[in-house]
C-alpha cells in the first residue's frame, strides 16, 4: 500500500508528464503533416508547402491540428462539381460536401487566343484526398505510439 501511495504522490505533480504528452502529440501532428505532404497531388507545390500542424495545450487537454490555409485545399481534398460528386472515394465519412450539379462556364487563361476567349464548360475535378487518409491510414500506429509514450512517461515519473 505504501508503494501505491508513493506512486500517487509522485503522480500528483503531473506537469512533467503533461510536457511529455505535449511532445508526443506534437510528434504525431508532424508525422501526419509529413504524410499528407507526401500524398497531396503537386502542380506548383503551393498546397504541399501550406500544410502545417499546430499543437496547443488548453484546460486539461492537448490537441494537434493538421491544417492548410491554401485557397484550393478543400477543392483537392473533396473534389468539385459533377465530377467530384461522382468520384469522392476516400474522403472523411463525416464530411458531407455539396457539389454543383451542372457544369459551369469558366475562363481558362492559357486557352485564350485572339480567336478564342478561353471560355469552356467545366465539370469539376475528382476528389484527391490527402489529409483524411494521412490520419486514418496511420491511426493504429499513432495510437500505439501514444500509448507507449504515455506508459514510458509514467514509468519515468514513478521511478524518478
Amino acid at each position: 500500500m505504501e508503494r501505491i501511495e508513493e506512486l500517487l504522490c509522485k503522480l500528483d505533480d503531473i506537469t512533467e508528464i503533461a510536457q511529455d504528452l505535449y511532445q508526443l502529440m506534437d510528434e504525431c501532428g508532424a508525422f501526419i503533416k509529413d504524410d499528407a505532404r507526401l500524398r497531396v497531388p503537386v502542380d506548383t507545390s503551393d498546397l504541399r508547402k501550406s500544410i502545417q500542424h499546430t499543437t496547443r495545450q488548453t484546460d486539461g487537454s492537448i490537441e494537434t491540428v493538421v491544417h492548410t490555409n491554401s485557397d484550393h485545399a478543400a477543392y483537392v481534398e473533396f473534389g468539385t462539381g459533377p465530377v467530384g460528386a461522382a468520384h469522392h472515394a476516400g474522403i472523411s465519412p463525416q464530411a458531407q460536401p455539396v457539389y454543383r450539379r451542372e457544369k459551369w462556364r469558366g475562363v481558362i487563361p492559357f486557352l485564350k487566343t485572339d480567336k478564342d476567349a478561353g471560355i469552356r464548360y467545366i465539370a469539376g475535378q475528382k476528389a484527391q484526398p490527402y489529409l483524411y487518409p494521412a490520419l486514418k491510414d496511420n491511426e493504429e500506429q499513432l495510437e500505439e505510439y501514444l500509448a507507449e509514450g504515455i506508459q514510458e512517461a509514467i514509468r519515468r515519473k514513478a521511478n524518478g
